[in-house]
């Protein structure tokens, strides 16, 4: 028996991706799959725009780097962004904290001990 994409070229029928609203119509299937695909392309550059955004705007507002609470290490970048929200980053474990203080933004990565957070896994701040 060959591969199902073989099947599915001699038996079109037998898509279930050929069928739209129930009925058999594989030329408007296509175009549905096509304009999904555009649709998703488009959100994915909207994300990478926002996110150079928010990259470009967090390093306008650096401030200083410290030692790490987690792991120790001068690696802890901190950022002040608006003059009212604390950013904190380490560069070494990934850990971060955030907080209307300095205080409160570190004292969130001290209490994140061991739960593995990780900003570099973070899409940008809107997932935070």
């Amino acid at each position: 028996m060959g591969e199902w994409s073989e099947y599915f070229e001699d038996f079109p029928e037998e898509n279930p991706a050929n069928y739209v609203d129930g009925r058999f119509n594989p030329e408007l299937a296509k175009t549905i799959r096509q304009e999904e695909q555009k649709i998703s392309d488009a959100r994915e550059e909207i994300n990478k725009l926002l996110l150079n955004a928010w990259l470009n705007e967090k390093e306008k507002h650096y401030l200083a780097t410290e030692e790490c609470p987690q792991c120790g290490l001068k690696e802890l970048k901190i950022y002040n962004i608006n003059s009212s929200f604390y950013l904190c980053e380490c560069q070494d474990c990934g850990t971060y904290g955030k907080g209307k203080t300095l205080e409160d933004a570190t004292a969130a990565i001290i209490d994140a001990f061991g739960e593995g957070l990780n900003w570099r896994e973070i899409t940008g701040p809107w997932s935070r």
